[in-house]
């Protein structure tokens, strides 16, 4: 189960970031959290997964909200 969970979060994150490179900063305001809560959340989903080793799925998670937040601070 955890693997699906993994899987789907990496769906939704790799869609966040398309969308927040298509629409830019207007994509937080689909988010109750914001641009924060929105990095925070996903920030800790990546460490939570981590400690469950899940590997390549975690690492490809952690990527994806990695260039998340990196152009969220830009």
């Amino acid at each position: 189960m955890l693997l699906v969970s993994v899987a789907d979060k990496l769906h939704n994150a790799r869609a966040i970031l398309r969308d927040y490179r298509a629409h830019g900063e207007a994509l937080w305001e689909r988010f109750n959290g914001g641009r924060e809560g929105t990095l925070w959340y996903y920030r800790s989903l990546v460490e939570a997964y981590r400690t469950r080793g899940l590997g390549p799925y975690v690492e490809e998670l952690d990527e994806v909200v990695r260039a998340m937040e990196l152009e969220a601070v830009r």
